[in-house]
């Protein structure tokens, strides 16, 4: 069994740098990292390149490099990909990263997806199978290099050695939406009968603007960067797929055997201009009642969840209603943890949580029922989860929002409302309009 090998390399660049010069010259590469959030997410910056190998999936067919074949499970094919290596060390070492659309959840759920919504732009799930990778440590102010078989540094330095750090520009042009606003709110009417009904309790419907690009797309991340940090910082660059995005959401993690969710984001205020005022929102906030029956309604959900693979009477919610606090907004946030039973790994973890109910509403599987026929088309990466599974056995997932996704020269920028009993048709419109308009105009900033 191969062991993971480590050493320390001298770079003057930071991760943005370094990864610019990386992801001009391999076709497949990654940057994960964390600008906010607690110090375990923000101590880090992750950057691979080159893979060993990439595995899709497209329904029930699996695709290794050229290679295809029908199987019954496809995370089965992912999981026999990623080696299991015993170490002492927690977090990412080397394995598969990449992301999940939210349309795998046919594999779950197959009533969830439409059967007119069967192939999207972006396989169900896609991932490269990393055998090295460059860890930034921002605590520790070092830059090590990771490696499970082929030591690669030295690729890494010629590049720095030999490669200018000029920055290709990039300009977009004919945007378009694929539902207009009448349509929308015909669509959150049709969900508030379901909701008077009593067939759910919440839909969260959505739409998405189509544009086209020409050049790079690492200016749109650095801008986002900086002006919307996260605990979710991505940039995975996937041949003509790109998936760049900035999540404050945590779907799932696993260190060990103990699962956590923070899948349970709900209510969102802004930041006050001094403390004063930031404490007024925070009040506020936490006393509106629809916001935390919104919010229990998820934490409840999350909890059933997690248990699906947890050991009996494990699960825990170790914060409640807690205040989370980034640059230009607070939520309520609650986490829920729990030990795994014995015979389930991080594969079965993720698809226990998979996809997040702050994208569905609930009860989960009649929302993504109504989804799936009111939206009548795939959502492809939009709501899905960008991560990794480890080779030592850990994963970390966020929940795909506030993200850009390209393919080719054409990107796609996707929001949803969370449809209650008493939403207001024009306003959930807006608030998908401001959401997507968010990542517009840092689009055209950055360009």
């Amino acid at each position: 069994m191969n062991q993971i090998k480590s050493k320390m390399i001298k770079v003057t660049l930071n991760p943005f740098q370094l990864y610019s010069l990386i992801e001009k010259e391999f076709e497949y590469t990654f940057l994960l990292e964390s600008t906010e959030g607690p110090d375990r997410l923000a101590r880090f910056s992750f950057i691979g390149f080159e893979p060993s190998k990439v595995i899709s999936a497209q329904g029930k067919t699996v695709r290794i490099g050229s290679r295809e074949e029908k199987v019954e499970r496809p995370i089965e094919a992912l999981k026999a990909s990623v080696e299991r290596v015993e170490s002492e060390r927690s977090g990412f070492i080397g394995g598969a990263v990449g992301y999940f659309a939210y349309d795998y959840v046919r594999n779950i759920e197959p009533s969830a997806i439409s059967e007119n919504n069967v192939k999207g732009k972006f396989p169900d799930f896609e991932f490269g199978i990393f055998q090295d990778c460059i860890i930034y440590d921002h605590k520790k102010r070092t830059v090590e290099y990771i490696f499970k078989g082929e030591d690669r540094s030295g690729k890494i330095l010629e590049l720095i050695k030999n490669s200018g750090r000029d920055q290709e520009n990039f300009s977009i042009k004919n945007k378009k939406a694929n539902i207009g606003k009448e349509e929308f709110e015909k669509m959150v009417k049709s969900a508030k009968d379901k909701i008077i009904e009593g067939e759910i309790f919440q839909a969260v419907i959505s739409r998405r603007y189509e544009l086209e690009f020409e050049g790079s797309l690492l200016k749109f991340y650095n801008y986002l960067k900086q002006k919307n940090p996260s605990p979710y910082m991505y940039y995975l660059n996937f041949g003509r797929r790109k998936i760049i995005g900035s999540s404050p959401e945590n779907l799932v993690r696993v260190e060990g055997n103990k699962i956590e969710s923070y899948a349970t984001l709900a209510g969102t205020m802004p930041r006050g201009e001094d403390k004063k005022q930031d404490l007024e929102f925070e009040k506020k906030l936490l006393e509106s009642e629809k916001e935390r029956a919104e919010h229990l309604m998820l934490v409840d959900l999350t909890r059933n969840d997690v248990g699906k693979v947890a050991e009996a009477g494990s699960v825990t919610v170790d914060e409640f209603m807690k205040v989370e606090k980034y640059s230009h907004v607070q939520h309520i946030s609650s986490k829920i943890s729990a030990k795994l039973k014995e015979g389930n790994d991080c594969f079965d973890a993720f698809e226990a949580l998979f996809p997040a109910g702050t994208l569905t509403g609930a009860p989960k599987v009649r929302a993504m029922e109504l989804i799936g026929r009111l939206e009548g088309n795939c959502r492809g990466a939009y709501g899905g989860a960008v991560g990794y599974f480890s080779f030592n056995g850990n994963c970390d997932f966020a929940i795909t929002i506030r993200t850009l996704f390209a393919n080719g020269d054409k990107a796609y920028i996707q929001a949803g409302a969370g449809i209650v009993y008493d939403s207001i048709p024009e306003k959930e419109f807006e608030e998908t309009e401001n959401k997507m308009g968010a990542l517009i105009s840092a689009l055209e900033r950055g360009a």
